[in-house]
């Protein structure tokens, strides 16, 4: 909770004070006094020469008077932070209010009524003298509230009750009278201005409470279909009043819902929003009568079709390299040839070149991968952190440390470990996105010049970043036939182009300035639409209309054209990027909870969300709008990243759009009406305490540590302690660093992420307990509690109703309780758990592996256990049937036991780690593991493999070796599996990795290219 001074301090920074030093001392003093309590004596001992000062930080500042800083904030914006300020002093600091609890309760209530007003649309059009009149009336309640506020916590004649039940009743007074003069501004507005005409902010959000207007918006632009970008300026209004107006409403009555405004309120702004809502609609029908009249519009010959009418194309594909290929060959023989002396070589071109595209194919490539010992890239962009760039470097290099180790090392210790890692070793590190030489200046040292052929890579867009002496490459802009050559295979992969598209796909690639970022993206709009010669050209012509416009940047105006023709449920998907770094990848099951949590994704019959989020990101990605950065075991994706200058594109369009902003400086207005903010520490807390009632999502940012005015937000992902945070009942996404004992008040939580940051030398468990208060919150579907979780002592299953938990990471099974509690979450997916012997009767009773058969939703479980002695080895272990996805850690079973999982019907992802199975010899057998695609074994310790048949694992498509520094060989048999695409071998005997060359060797003579064999 924020103590008195905390408040105060807050306040001072609005306004110049004539002596800062002076009035700094005061305060300390103040805070002096207020430790041991304020009395008349201990305020005669103070300079009273403040107190005129301190009486007027409790009145709404002139403009005039405010810092520098402050002067472009709007008067109706400092009223509101004034008035919140009270609240907060208020709020936080009842112990003052108690003689008078019901009475300052009600003048809360009436303070944040008056607020909702301040932030509602009609009070927005402030040139009017109507509403300037009733802003000063607000102005001067908030003064006499100030007043009241000041004398309850600093008056030094101790204030009779009869007294402060009158200044109380007073006030009351003459709020009743504002709210009067609010009624008649009301009535009169629409007589004085013209309602029709809102000031717009349009918004790609979809806004439940207009949904039939918006599914007639959709109905006619499903009708008009236009050939030329310019034929949608008659859409252009109606579509932004749609989304403005939905916005009012939602404002309105979720103010209503969580009490800000009284029933009255919206029983006069409803009916002029509705009006507002049937003017709309006539004009809708209008322009779709109109257009149905001429007949101008025909679907077929839109462009922008979004149903790609062809076969599906791989979920992630590689990127492909044209026009560099003498380049990258000049390249890659000075990253594995030339001198023994350390070698900083640098790719430099402009934005959308492909720079980090050549640079990642060298990275990966596997003479590259074979020559050098060690290997790490990492992302730098324009805002260097050095010790997140330690941090991410020490993580490539070094896989075996424990990451959350890696997180809590001080720069010293992340310096000398990466030293330490590299000394010796041939090593490349690969530094993409440099934008300043101080940053090899800042890390230079921590590379070691051992003669051994060391390599360091650049990627930038200023030629001078990297030191003297570095080797630059310059990749030349693609040819007119190298950019229709990439265009190409993009779109048609190893088809032909047909014949009758050669002319105006050729023309087009002409058009893309001979880069393939635009080259791919503009493929991204071609591929999704017909294969029709008059679809390709309307695509042509409006592409030609960007190039021609010379007051635009050519560039992004393609850029922007791929954006715009993107189906709405995609545009909110594809600007919500905005909210993530630059340059860093991003976990897609983080970003699909996120898409979720904001309510982007539209259910559909027999599919999860989930499953539809990964649909709508798939698409971007076959759009070229996106980049799959990792992939997942099952073929998924698993993180992704954006392109810097999509990104930039994602910025601008949802600052635009009112969809999200970046709030970096102190001339944000809350009046912009952002639904999602990212809130840099540089914004002060003036700015901070005014946004209210119309933010959904503080994302990835440092968010005010008041969050009372915040009523509806919906996403909080900053791990943190908030105060205020009971009242947020409107949240569906929270991660923060410990379960508040007010959680059951978030009645709407699906997300819960909680990560318990206490250091390794916090003598308090790091343990976190699920009470029974979390389990009964019915919406709550995703619960995460780093390091690990256990059931708290008030929960019995017995007691329990059933929760709709569908993911549960890191929780205990230790005994027979934790088993019986997880029956009461029968609808878990996802289920990641630490396991000791379970007993059946009593403590010191026969033990037996936790069943968890029960679960017969369960797809994905990762169990990790903790055996004592030989006590587990004889116990039969069950699985659920529907298991797709099994990870086992130290289950320490025989391997003749294996059928146990080999008999499972769904299995596709298998990861055996840490004697999950012991033993010398794995004899697999048939009719086992027949829908097997990945299998991953690290530090087991079995000797030999015998496979007698490729039917054993007839579907096996990837087969990953690590740390098995035991085994002999990979069964030959393993190699002549159809499906067999990967094989990777890492800390391995060299027989290993000798079977696993001679398998590809024999697959090649077989004619078989298609096998990859890594070695690490």
């Amino acid at each position: 909770m924020p103590s008195l001074l905390e408040i105060l301090e807050v306040r001072t920074k609005w306004c110049l004070i004539h002596d800062e030093d002076k009035f700094s001392r005061f305060l300390c003093d103040l805070r002096n006094l207020l430790r041991y309590g304020l009395n008349d004596k201990l305020f005669g001992d103070m300079e009273m020469s403040f107190w005129k000062e301190l009486q007027e930080l409790f009145m709404v500042p002139k403009l005039h008077q405010l810092s520098d800083e402050y002067r472009t904030i709007k008067r109706n914006e400092l009223v509101i932070a004034f008035i919140i300020f009270l609240l907060q002093l208020l709020l936080y600091h009842k112990s003052y209010t108690r003689s008078f609890e019901d009475q300052f309760d009600s003048i809360q209530k009436e303070l944040r009524f008056l607020v909702t007003v301040l932030e509602d649309t009609p009070l927005q059009g402030s040139e009017l003298e109507e509403v300037e009149n009733l802003v000063v009336e607000f102005e001067a309640v908030a003064n006499d509230a100030g007043n009241l506020v000041y004398s309850l916590f600093f008056s030094t004649d101790s204030l009779k009750e009869s007294r402060m039940h009158e200044a109380l009743g007073a006030l009351s007074e003459f709020i009743d009278l504002v709210k009067g003069n609010i009624t008649k501004l009301l009535c009169l507005l629409p007589l004085i201005i013209n309602a029709d005409v809102t000031p717009i902010m349009p918004t790609v959000d979809s806004l439940f409470i207009v949904d039939s207007l918006l599914y007639d918006l959709e109905d006619l632009m499903n009708h008009a279909k236009v050939r030329r970008s310019s034929e949608m300026e008659e859409f252009k209004e109606p579509v932004m009043r749609i989304k403005d107006v939905a916005y009012e409403a939602e404002f309105l009555i979720n103010s209503y819902l969580v009490g800000d405004v009284p029933f009255w309120y919206l029983t006069i702004r409803l009916p002029d929003v509705v009006r507002k809502i049937k003017l709309i609609r006539s004009g809708l029908e209008e322009i779709k009568t109109n257009y149905d009249h001429i007949g101008a519009l025909k679907v077929a010959n839109e462009f922008s079709e979004q149903v790609s009418l062809q076969p599906n194309r791989s979920s992630v594909v590689d990127d492909i390299i044209v026009g560099f290929e003498e380049k990258a060959i000049d390249i890659l023989e000075q990253l594995v040839g030339g001198t023994e002396h350390l070698q900083i070589i640098s790719i430099f071109g402009m934005p959308g070149l492909g720079k980090t595209t050549l640079a990642k194919k060298l990275y990966n490539h596997p003479l590259v991968n074979y020559h050098f010992h060690k290997r790490s890239w990492c992302v730098v962009t324009q805002t260097y952190c050095r010790r997140s760039l330690l941090i991410e470097i020490l993580i490539s290099l070094a896989s075996e440390l424990d990451r959350a180790m890696v997180l809590k090392m001080d720069e010293e210790r992340l310096e000398e470990h990466i030293y330490k890692t590299l000394k010796g070793r041939r090593y490349l590190i690969v530094m993409d996105d440099v934008w300043d030489s101080c940053v090899w200046d800042d890390l230079r040292r921590y590379f070691p010049h051992d003669g051994n052929g060391c390599r360091i890579l650049f990627t930038s867009r200023i030629k001078d970043v990297p030191p003297p002496n570095t080797v630059i490459h310059e990749p030349p802009s693609l040819s007119n036939d190298q950019c229709w050559e990439l265009l190409e295979k993009k779109v048609f992969r190893s088809e032909p182009c047909p014949p009758q598209l050669l002319r105006i796909g050729k023309e087009i690639a002409a058009n893309c300035y001979g880069l393939p970022l635009v080259a791919v993206v503009v493929s991204g709009i071609l591929s999704t639409v017909n294969r029709e010669e008059s679809t390709w050209e309307n695509v042509g012509g409006s592409l030609a209309s960007y190039i021609f416009d010379e007051q635009n940047n050519s560039t992004m105006q393609i850029l922007d054209l791929s954006y715009k023709h993107l189906p709405h449920y995609l545009k909110t998907c594809f600007l919500y990027f905005a909210a993530f770094p630059e340059g860093r990848e991003i976990p897609v099951r983080e970003l699909i909870r996120l898409w979720i949590a904001e309510g982007f994704i539209r259910k559909e019959e027999m599919k999860s969300l989930e499953s539809v989020a990964e649909e709508y990101l798939m698409e971007l990605i076959d759009k070229s709008l996106i980049i799959a950065a990792k992939r997942r075991s099952d073929g998924g994706v698993k993180a992704c990243i954006i392109h810097d200058l999509l990104r930039d594109l994602c910025l601008r369009r949802a600052e635009k759009e009112s969809f999200m902003t970046l709030a970096t400086d102190d001339n944000y207005s809350i009046y912009k009406k952002h639904h999602r903010i990212c809130l840099s520490p540089k914004v002060s807390p003036l700015c901070s305490q005014s946004f209210g009632l119309h933010v959904r999502s503080l994302v990835h940012c440092d968010p005010p540590s008041h969050l009372s005015n915040m009523k509806l937000l919906r996403v909080l992902t900053r791990h943190s302690r908030y105060v205020g945070i009971e009242l947020l009942v409107h949240l569906r996404y929270l991660a923060i660093t410990c379960i508040p004992a007010s959680i059951g008040n978030l009645v709407n939580l699906e997300f819960l992420l909680i990560e318990n940051n206490r250091s390794e030398t916090d003598e308090r468990k790091w343990t976190v307990f699920i009470s029974s208060r979390i389990l009964k919150m019915v919406k709550l579907r995703y619960l995460r509690i780093t390091p690990e979780v256990e059931f708290d002592k008030d929960c019995d299953s017995s007691q329990m109703v059933i929760n709709n938990l569908e993911f549960l990471s890191n929780v205990c099974i230790f005994n027979l309780k934790d088993e019986q509690m997880l029956k009461c979450s029968p609808h878990l997916r996802k289920l990641k758990c630490k396991c000791r012997p379970v007993s059946e009767n009593h403590e010191d009773g026969d033990k037996r592996y936790p069943d968890l058969c029960f679960l017969t939703q369960l797809e994905s479980l990762n169990m990790i256990f903790f055996p004592i002695g030989g006590l587990w080895k004889s116990q039969k272990m069950n699985f659920p049937s529907n298991i797709k996805k099994l990870t086992l850690t130290g289950l320490r079973l025989p391997w003749e036991k294996m059928s146990i999982i080999g008999e499972l019907p769904c299995l596709t992802v298998l990861k055996l780690k840490y004697f999950a199975f012991v033993g010398k010899q794995w004899e697999s057998r048939d009719g086992e593991f027949q829908q097997l695609r990945f299998l991953k074994l690290t530090r087991l310790s079995f000797v030999q493999w015998n496979v007698s048949s490729s039917d054993h694992f007839p579907k096996l498509c990837q087969l990953v070796l690590h740390y098995c520094e035991t085994l002999k060989e990979i069964p030959s048999e393993i190699g002549e599996i159809p499906t067999l695409e990967m094989i990777e071998v890492k800390s391995c005997q060299i027989s290993v990795a000798k079977s696993a060359l001679q398998i590809q060797e024999e697959q090649r003579d077989m004619g078989n290219e298609h096998l990859r064999v890594l070695i690490l």
